[in-house]
């Protein structure tokens, strides 16, 4: 193919109006081959191409027909009309090229998948050295230096130095990312220093924000990017971890550790309705859930805080909004990417139980204390054959079932992404594979994922296509009873029992890894697939329409086979009773969802009289969703099949549901700049809702900044990188409050009524609705302060209050109007005020980088309205005006019960003549709780108790603290030195309480269970105690709420320690030409906690739980490596 020219070579006028299609043609196919490069192909691309006597235009031709190379060369520099013999058998193209190119004063070099050849030049090479440095005369590692015009180059070494062989008389190019391109002429006999200053263009970092992107210095908003070159080299798995730490102001707490759940507990900003907290999530333009996207695709996160980043989602984003934006192709050769790493876990922390002749003796002490008879067949024998080892599996004295419970598991993830592309044409695609197995035996989950994104671009990129595609599916492993059923034995099985026995099979409470053994499994497979594209084209200069269309569908499915297994148990004297066959059966359920999102938007922007910069937008919006659930069980299955015909038809279970909702939008924002000083921005945003009657709401937010640093009095101060002021106000909308047709009347078909003494179906209503009910409303005020110093040092600070009104919740009403389930109304008030605090620093001391990021959050919470009442009171919790949502709610504590003399002192027994049982209806012991008497006698008339009545009973409750925290804290230090780096990564919270009430830590739960070993330090008349009561088995003390159960929840915990090393390229050139990047890492998660929490019960737990069941967090010790080419 001739008279195709490299880009960088001098085209004459004349060819380009005697050939302009073949100009234009030879283009468009010199840059769509680099997408598909490799520097090695030349070298090992072979070919046979055998021709006489012919010209050398004709043997390239040969070339390019056998090889599919791409020759490239200027006619009129080149002569190819040498003669030249072709006899190549099994040739590479790179000694074809030598032996028919010699003599003839042509060279050649590879340029992607093209062969460019040129006129060989008369002058000489010369050897140059060097360094180059930054504006500190730190020494840059890793900038390129070319010879300018050619593909000749290297890279600086950790010291920053250099040496190239060029072309005498040429310049050399240097480059590096953050700093200003350089040339300089090349010299020899002397080294160059060559100093790059800052980029401040490429320095001003970009952020993603609603429906668009914006320098970071001119936001004016609460937005929050996320440092992910930071958490990458970390070995998670899911996205809330490599959030998790990261974001101020954001609470995030993974809720279970077992293998396929990511589902975090995420607040921004606190908790501000007593709905749902969670925040609104687009990945790519599509609302999505951070477990749709894997970690290693994700180019940016941003987070919007406050209310003015927030107004443009209107009433999807009162809890604030996460946008992920995945990666996409860049103007470079193929760049291939393999991420991969295998590891180990187990958990992080399991509370101690009593074991063998423990649990008899302290159950024996419990049943005496609550003058419950002891069973007849625990007689002293039997005692003594635990005491006395006689057999290990009928009298096991050392056994938990804990070991049989839970182990050290497998984890592997593999990773691997092509990415590349060119002016016309960019793409990005990537392939990944996780396996973990759980920590607790029977569970595991594997996940593969996919992702592809592609851009072109027309008319000089006026015209231009985004096609995203990405899927996954995952494949979820459980117990059949769950492995909260597994965990739960584990906890409170007796261990004088094994889960199984030789000849013989499992316990009763080891049913569900009997029912796996059997070949039982309950399996959910999720399968979901987003496709959507982008159409940007620019109408004139400044003006732009963005058409977005996409469609999310998801597929989940669930079956769960329990086959009959025999289970045996003990009868009541003793003795083990005959296995007997657990019934068996089978259950499928599937649920699809699908959204359908269109979305247009033009784009204004301009600068008028160069100081006013004005950015015009508008938008319209729509979205569809719909969800169809159906599920079918049958039981007695014949034989042990996972088939629905082998069970028995009149067990036969069907259901099925649905639902859709849809949205319509109307938005805009209005962004005004004046000499880079001075910011406005305004937004709005025009929501309908199918969820109500009354479906429209605006939602409107304004906000303006003001940089100091860019005043003219500020100019001298130059430590002074940037000072910028920020404030906004704006209101936004929830409407997620969990019921679908919140403004319609439910009815139910189950009913049934007697009709002439016969029993026939009816339709009943089950839920009034409220015609009036419509979405929360947030109102939220921000205030913020960055600055950057030194060029190393950056800070954020922000204060905001959020007002949240017409808080949808459900009054309690009379049980005579007979619904079971009561209307919505917007009665409720929530304020949450905080203070958010991050500070980064990056410097160099020579050889040695460093790098420190930390954050800090202070969040107050209150409710402020409750319908008009005072309270409410759920149970162990309580809603309360003027105090935080959800709070803790029974007695204090003030110590054991040391005496009856103590007791009678305490607490009155008789009042008016009539006999009392003070203590929440029952008679105190020695060794018992003594909760706090709270004064609630008014003997002065001021309208405030303040005498006791001796008596312990409800009104002795109060608030004891709160499960949200009221401290969030990270900090991340990391160094890196002649490719070694090193990372900790500590994360924790402050002022959060957990009441860990029932299971193991009240003594023999319902009587057989296990308890907590710390009960051994119990109190006895021997041995008295402040701290740990007496033994008993008596469901009623049990279900006291107080402060006994009550822990300190705080906690620091190393998230993340990471050591790698970078093996050097000139180290790989020895073995590889075309050297890849290498890094090869160890991770380890969750290395370490510290936390005052007792008993062993991992502090990290959901914000509102107060149940010990949790999935144990996992513990990760990973070994991994990173290859680029």
């Amino acid at each position: 193919m001739k008279n195709i020219f490299k880009k960088d070579l001098s085209i004459p006028l004349d060819i380009l109006s005697k050939h302009p299609f073949r100009l234009y043609a030879s283009i468009f196919l010199f840059g769509f081959s680099s997408l598909y490069s490799s520097d090695a192909l030349a070298q090992s691309k072979k070919v046979s191409i055998t021709r006489n006597n012919v010209t050398l235009e004709q043997a390239i031709q040969e070339i390019e027909k056998k090889s599919g190379y791409l020759f490239v060369y200027n006619t009129k520099e080149v002569n190819l009309s040498k003669k030249v013999e072709l006899n190549a058998k099994d040739k590479t193209v790179k000694s074809i090229l030598e032996q028919i190119l010699a003599n003839t004063g042509i060279s050649f070099y590879e340029e992607g998948n093209n062969i460019v050849l040129t006129k060989n030049s008369s002058k000489k090479k010369i050897s140059v050295k060097g360094k180059i440095i930054d504006f500190n005369g730190e020494p840059i590692i890793g900038a390129t230096v070319k010879e300018q015009g050619t593909t000749n180059g290297t890279i600086t070494d950790f010291d920053g130095n250099f040496k190239i062989t060029v072309k005498e008389g040429s310049s050399l190019f240097v480059s590096y990312v953050g700093y200003q391109n350089k040339s300089v002429k090349a010299v020899t006999g002397k080294d160059i220093m060559v100093t790059l200053m800052e980029d401040t263009e490429m320095l001003e970092e970009v952020v993603v924000v609603g429906y668009g992107t914006q320098k970071k210095v001119n936001v004016t908003g609460a937005v929050e990017s996320v440092e992910l070159s930071k958490a990458k080299g970390r070995a998670f798995t899911n996205v809330s971890s490599m959030l998790q730490g990261n974001v101020a102001g954001a609470f995030i707490s993974q809720t279970s550790g077992q293998p396929g759940n990511d589902g975090a507990t995420i607040q921004i900003r606190g908790i501000g309705t007593f709905n749902n907290t969670s925040p609104l999530v687009i990945i790519d333009g599509m609302e999505g859930s951070l477990d749709a996207v894997n970690p290693k695709d994700i180019e940016s996160v941003s987070i919007l805080k406050d209310a003015a980043s927030c107004a443009i989602y209107g009433n999807r984003a009162s809890n604030g909004v996460i946008l992920i934006t995945t990666k996409q192709g860049d103007l470079n050769s193929m760049n291939i990417e393999y991420n991969g790493l295998v590891g180990v876990q187990k958990a992080t922390s399991l509370p101690d139980v009593l074991k063998g002749i423990d649990y008899l003796d302290l159950k024996a002490e419990a049943y005496k204390n609550t003058n419950k008879s002891w069973p007849t067949w625990y007689t002293e024998e039997y005692m003594n054959n635990y005491r006395n080892h006689v057999d290990e599996y009928m009298y096991p004295t050392n056994y938990s079932w804990m070991d049989d419970t839970y182990h050290t598991a497998m984890m592997t993830d593999h990773y691997m992404s092509i990415s590349g592309g060119n002016k016309t044409l960019k793409y990005s695609t990537s392939a990944g594979y996780l396996y973990q197995n759980g920590i607790v035996r029977g569970n595991d989950a594997k996940k593969f994922t996919f992702r592809s994104n592609v851009s072109a671009s027309f008319f000089e990129d006026k015209l231009k296509l985004n096609i995203s595609l990405s899927t996954h599916q995952k494949t979820k492993n459980d117990l059949v009873d769950g492995a909260s059923s597994a965990i739960y034995s584990s906890y409170v099985a007796p261990p004088t029992i094994r889960m199984t026995l030789p000849g013989v099979g499992y316990n009763n409470a080891g049913y569900s890894f009997g029912a796996m053994d059997a070949g039982g499994f309950n399996r959910t497979k999720e399968t979901p697939l987003t496709l959507n594209a982008t159409i940007n084209a620019t109408l004139m200069k400044g003006l732009t329409l963005n058409l977005y269309g996409g469609i999310d569908n998801n597929t989940s499915e669930n079956k769960n086979f329990k086959p009959t297994v025999q289970l045996f148990g003990f009868n009541d004297d003793g003795t083990m009773s005959t296995p007997q066959p657990r019934e068996s059966s089978l259950h499928y359920e599937q649920s699809k969802t699908t959204t359908y999102v269109l979305n247009g938007q033009l784009n204004y922007n301009t600068v008028i009289a160069k100081k006013h910069n004005v950015n015009l937008m508008a938008g319209y919006e729509m979205r569809e969703y719909s969800w169809n659930w159906y599920s079918m069980d049958r039981k007695n299955l014949t034989v042990n099949l996972s088939e629905f015909p082998v069970g028995d038809p009149k067990t036969q279970l069907n259901d099925s549901r649905a639902h859709e909702l849809a949205w319509m939008s109307y938005y805009g924002r209005f962004n005004y700049m004046f000499d880079n000083r001075y910011m406005f921005e305004f937004n709005l945003r025009y929501d309908g809702s199918s969820r109500f009657i009354d479906k429209w709401g605006v939602f409107p937010s304004v906000s303006g900044a003001w940089r100091i640093s860019e005043e003219k009095f500020m100019k001298n101060v130059t430590w002074l990188d940037n000072l910028k002021l920020r404030l906004s106000y704006g209101k936004l909308g929830n409407e997620s409050i969990g019921q679908q047709y919140a403004a319609s009347d439910e009815l139910s078909l189950n009913g049934k009524y007697n009709f002439n003494n016969s029993l026939v179906g009816i339709a009943a209503v089950t839920k009034l609705a409220n015609k009036k009910t419509s979405w929360e409303s947030s109102e939220q005020y921000n205030i913020g302060l960055d600055f950057d110093i030194f060029k190393r040092i950056s800070a954020t600070i922000d204060y905001y209050i959020k007002n949240t009104s017409d808080i949808l919740m459900q009054v309690p009403v009379s049980g005579t109007l007979g619904m079971s389930t009561v209307p919505y109304q917007n009665a409720g008030k929530m304020q949450n005020r905080g203070l958010e605090m991050t500070l980064r620093y990056n410097d160099r001391f020579g050889k040695v980088g460093t790098h420190f990021s930390a954050s800090a959050t202070r969040v107050y919470n209150k409710v402020k309205d409750l319908a008009g009442k005072d309270e409410l009171i759920m149970s162990n919790h309580i809603w309360r005006v003027n105090e935080p949502f959800n709070s803790l709610y029974g007695l204090q504590v003030e110590g054991i019960y040391q005496n009856e003399e103590e007791i009678k002192n305490h607490l009155i027994f008789s009042k008016n003549g009539t006999a009392l049982n003070p203590y929440m209806g029952m008679k105190p012991e020695p060794g018992d709780i003594r909760f706090v008497d709270q004064p609630t006698i008014d003997t002065d008339g001021d309208g405030i108790p303040d005498t006791r009545d001796g008596v312990i009973n409800e009104d002795d409750k109060v608030i004891l603290g709160n499960t949200f925290p009221k401290w969030t804290f990270s900090a991340t230090i990391g160094f890196d030195w002649k490719g070694f780096d090193a990372s900790i990564f500590l994360q924790g919270v402050a002022g959060m309480k957990a009441l860990n009430q029932g299971i193991i830590t009240v003594p023999f739960f319902g009587g057989e269970s296990n308890t907590g070993a710390w009960y051994k330090d119990r109190w006895t008349p021997e041995r008295p105690s402040q701290t740990v009561q007496r033994l008993y088995s008596e469901p009623g003390r049990s279900e006291i709420i107080s402060e006994y159960y009550l822990e300190d929840a705080s906690y620091i915990r190393c998230k993340s320690l990471d050591l790698g090393y970078t093996i050097p390229k000139k180290t790989l050139k020895k073995a590889f030409k075309n050297a890849p990047s290498i890094r090869v890492y160890v991770s380890l998660l969750n290395l370490f906690t510290i936390t005052s929490m007792r008993y062993g019960f991992d502090p990290e737990k959901p914000s509102q739980s107060t149940n010990t069941l949790q999935y144990p967090q996992a513990k990760t010790y990973s070994f991994g490596v990173n290859m680029k080419f």
